[in-house]
């Protein structure tokens, strides 16, 4: 899979912009906000829907996102005309992704949409075939960015988005101009990702266009056009399939019956905030918030590449920007400084050119570096060739996982209690039971308990590998206080945080005789120091860093998979497993998070099929011979 190709656009004596590619304009020369609300707001009678809607989210899907303008027209009246508990979730598919400076430039036309475009603007993802979650106004709005050809990505997102759809934009450039878009094989798919009373509206009348909706499912109406145009098409969907959908729990208003999980780190965080903001109760069962792996004091975001696109950087893609964007909200805890990756060594070195070589990777995600560059980063780095990711950074762990919990508000129940140790399905649910001999029951349960889930998921053999970490602490120094960004070699150095740095760090099997207690955390050791910090001073070669004193260490243990993928997904109707995260969780929990929530209520999925089959913690499972 090859990035989309980038919009090639010229704007007009007008400043609006056109498509050099199809000839053709994004949106009206005279008014298009006023198009877009006539067309694709009233004809899919938006507001009025919302009113009376069954359900506790609204979901519109979109052909062609171009400058994000129906978008934002919709977030608006939405923000404006909606119930205060219901949420909008809009899915748009676009082949030629705009430049954000395109975007902006298009979008200054239309100032009573400026607050929403500039928190579009700044979130938008670099542009890479697939998927893109985003989410605004504190989870309330979800935008599905799928990029890449709409004919390639429909049969990755409709196994997950059949039956689910309440309102289709049917836009793009015109049928004549951008026949290859206007299918067949689109309009079935708009009829059977539909619920019941699903509609359509587009600006076009062209008969091929009619015809084929109607021959996918929909009752047609011709309409007066906007402005100068005389017609346009609406409609409403007949075929849309009336059995309910497996796994969906609730509709409007709170479930009665919360969902329990299992942990207390990063994974956990994200999947109680997840379910919160989707109005359901969560309790949490833990040893204690951020005692874990999480509970490091930095902890660097950025994703993990290939030269070629394997279906870990595929994954890492989506994972990265969806985690930027998600702490962005957190903005007190998300520390956009870039990350380097050094070449300290002739391997490092070739597969550095291999990342760049390989064209998949977009600049604004990745870029090459040579020696003076890198050192223009901060001159006390060596002179290196560096791969610089300039809108990864890091979070303080600890401090991010308890405000994701205390965001959760009324909805999060926890209680601390000892391990658990193992579960029992019953007649009325799970029995869940604890290291001290207490018990726990519980209908729905997630486990998400890092280290400790292994002895919880035994019985269905998954089978994880536990990674011994040690994190040295160090005091900075006049010249490594002014680090700006986190430095990646063959271990990391983190931007000063309260006057230390975070050097790491070590990788070691559990091996017999060490055993993980969530609430004691393993024991650091001396050799493990002198470890990271001889790390450092062979791969950087600079005098500063032997003249680091460490002040403090920490251990913990990775929750790893064999093929370095997530485990996140069921079991059973009523088992959740989101874990081998590895070292990095906090890039990838804010995903997988949503996709284990989505999956539960089958709702569209931010990823595609065929990534998500590899995700399965079946996958794990050891299956006697």
């Amino acid at each position: 899979m090859k990035a989309p190709d980038k919009a090639n656009i010229r704007f007009n004596e007008f400043n609006l912009p056109v498509s050099t590619e199809f000839d053709d304009i994004y949106f009206n020369n005279e008014d298009g906000l006023a198009e877009s609300r006539y067309v694709f707001l009233q004809h899919n009678d938006l507001p009025e829907r919302w009113q009376t809607h069954s359900y506790s989210v609204f979901r519109i899907a979109e052909s062609g996102f171009g400058t994000g303008l129906n978008f934002l027209a919709s977030w608006a009246l939405f923000a404006e005309h909606a119930p205060s508990t219901m949420r909008l979730h809009f899915v748009s598919f676009e082949k030629y992704p705009l430049a954000p400076a395109d975007m902006a430039r298009a979008l200054q036309h239309f100032p009573e949409l400026a607050a929403y475009a500039k928190v579009l603007i700044n979130a938008l993802p670099s542009p890479h075939a697939g998927c893109h979650r985003l989410q605004f106004d504190d989870g309330r709005v979800t935008l599905d960015l799928w990029y890449g050809d709409i004919h390639d990505q429909l049969p990755q997102w409709l196994p997950h988005a059949t039956n689910t759809i309440d309102a289709w934009f049917l836009d793009g450039f015109a049928p004549d101009k951008n026949p290859q878009m206007w299918q067949p094989e689109l309009y079935n798919a708009m009829a059977q990702s539909c619920r019941e009373h699903g509609s359509f509206a587009t600006f076009t009348a062209a008969g091929a266009v009619r015809r084929g909706l109607q021959e996918a499912g929909f009752a047609v109406a011709k309409v007066k056009g906007f402005g100068r145009k005389r017609d346009m098409l609406r409609g409403v969907v007949t075929t849309a399939q009336t059995q309910p959908a497996p796994h969906v729990h609730g509709t409007n208003g709170s479930a009665t019956v919360p969902i329990t999980i299992i942990g207390g780190g990063i994974a956990a965080a994200c999947l109680a905030w997840s379910l919160c903001r989707r109005g359901f109760r969560v309790e949490l069962l833990t040893t204690g918030l951020a005692n874990g792996a999480s509970g490091n004091a930095q902890g660097a975001v950025y994703p993990l590449l290939h030269a070629e696109l394997s279906p870990l950087s595929e994954f890492f893609l989506g994972a990265f920007d969806h985690a930027r964007q998600f702490y962005q909200q957190h903005s007190s805890f998300w520390h956009e400084t870039g990350v380097v990756q050094l070449a300290f060594n002739a391997t490092r070195q070739q597969r550095h050119d291999k990342i760049i070589a390989s064209g998949i990777y977009h600049e604004s995600l990745v870029r090459e570096l040579d020696s003076a560059a890198t050192q223009a980063l901060w001159n006390a780095l060596p002179a290196q060739p560096a791969l610089l990711y300039p809108r990864a950074g890091w979070v303080p762990p600890e401090k991010l996982v308890q405000q994701l919990f205390a965001a959760c508000g009324n909805e999060l129940r926890v209680t601390t209690c000892a391990p658990i140790t193992a579960m029992k399905l019953e007649r009325e649910g799970w029995q869940l039971s604890a290291a001290d001999g207490s018990h726990y029951h519980a209908h729905t349960v997630i486990v998400a308990a890092g280290a400790g889930s292994n002895a919880l998921l035994a019985p269905w053999q998954l089978n994880f590998q536990n990674v011994r970490g040690q994190v040295t602490q160090v005091q900075a120094t006049d010249v490594s206080s002014s680090c700006n960004l986190v430095v990646c070699y063959k271990g990391y150095f983190t931007p000063p945080t309260n006057g230390l740095h975070c050097v790491g760090a070590t990788y070691a099997r559990e091996h017999a005789g060490i055993e993980f207690d969530a609430q004691q955390q393993q024991p650091t050791n001396n050799a493990d120091r002198t470890e990271n910090l001889a790390t450092l001073q062979d791969n950087l070669q600079q005098p500063w860093t032997a003249q680091l004193t460490a002040v403090s260490d920490r251990a913990a243990l990775r929750h790893t998979t064999r093929d370095h993928l997530p485990a996140c997904g069921w079991l059973t109707d009523n088992l959740g497993v989101l874990g081998g995260l590895g070292s990095r969780g906090f890039t990838s929990a804010p995903l997988c998070a949503e996709i284990l929530v989505g999956q539960w209520l089958h709702e569209p999925l931010p990823l595609g099929a065929s990534l998500l089959a590899r995700l399965a913690p079946q996958r794990l499972q050891d299956v006697a011979t």
